[in-house]
């Protein structure tokens, strides 16, 4: 980022993040230790998976006008990069925070922001410390839609300037071990699940493993895909779906003997039952050069008709029908 001081951050146990300040006068690093438990919240909260809040009532409050997320998944380890835009609509010069729900097991591994500043500090709080957080906001700025992301570990930062009329662009990294079940490997990147959230998230993947991959999919955006190599495959929330809510997620099988498969379940108590997912793929194969017939395949999808399917329940079964046939 133009104008922009990088401190690296090393992860220490505990959940605690060492801060590394700019370089001392004598060409030094200085070293801090932070602990932001029972520290006042900023005038201005960032949240770029909700909202931005805001407790100053004379200005016009801090915005967010963007977020840009850039994933890297080597073999099950995922390295989360993010880029909030920030805007200052006011008169004069405001202070915000940032506070990023992350999964369990996240670390810190840089955290910048534009212009000069004595330190930047971003750290992982525990659930039990996060639940605290969540409510004292909820409580400040009367919005309970917070609560959504309880269970989730945050990431906390230290205050940092948004200048008066102007921008600020703040960068996050973290990076997590992704869980696996047999073949599958998932991923997910927490959002607001409110209808009134409409930043655009533009969200890119790349993954990359020693065994070849199968297929990629996502239950919640619609994906642009690229296969770069057996083991290699980049994809895209394609742009008409990046302002969807909800939380973004991401599946991928690895490549087996034969057909690989692998089954998600959703009990639903509700309906007595639930839904059920099979994500299947073929073995990865070379791509194909100059005019070599394609490969004939037979796809037979049966959809239920039944009363029970009746309004929404049908219409998502057909729009799920179509992402299938435009994957074919």
């Amino acid at each position: 980022m133009n104008g922009s001081r990088t401190r690296r951050l090393t992860a220490f146990p505990a959940c605690v993040l060492v801060v590394a300040l700019a370089a001392a006068a004598d060409g030094g690093a200085v070293v801090h230790h932070h602990h932001f438990y029972g520290r006042a919240l900023a005038s201005n909260i960032i949240v770029p998976q909700a909202r931005a809040y805001s407790s100053v009532r004379r200005e016009a409050p801090v915005e967010i006008t963007a977020v840009k997320a850039g994933v890297v998944i080597l073999e099950q380890a995922a390295t989360t990069t993010m880029d909030i835009d920030l805007k200052n609509p006011g008169s004069t010069r405001q202070e915000a925070e940032l506070i990023v729900p992350v999964p369990d097991g996240a670390v810190v591994r840089g955290f910048t922001f534009q212009g000069a500043a004595k330190e930047a500090v971003a750290q992982v709080l525990p659930k039990a410390e996060a639940r605290k957080t969540y409510d004292a906001i909820v409580a400040k700025v009367r919005d309970p839609a917070l609560l959504e992301f309880i269970g989730y570990n945050l990431v906390r930062s230290s205050v940092f300037p948004v200048p008066a009329r102007g921008t600020q662009r703040v960068r996050l990294t973290y990076e997590h071990l992704l869980s696996a079940d047999g073949s599958r490997i998932d991923y997910t990147l927490p959002r607001s699940e409110s209808l009134d959230y409409k930043v655009p998230w533009d969200v890119s993947v790349r993954i990359k493993s020693k065994t070849a991959i199968s297929t990629v999919y996502s239950p919640t955006h619609e994906l642009e895909k690229k296969r770069l190599s057996k083991s290699v495959i980049s994809a895209r929330i394609a742009a008409k779906a990046r302002t969807e809510p909800g939380p973004f997620r991401l599946s991928y099988l690895l490549g087996r003997d034969g057909v690989t498969a692998s089954l998600l379940a959703y009990p639903d108590p509700k309906t007595g039952g639930g839904y059920f997912l099979l994500l299947a793929g073929l073995p990865a194969t070379p791509r194909i050069k100059g005019d070599a017939p394609t490969i004939k395949r037979e796809v037979t999808l049966v959809l239920d008709r039944s009363g029970s399917m009746n309004g929404e329940k049908l219409e998502q079964a057909r729009e799920a029908s179509l992402q299938v046939l435009a994957g074919l």
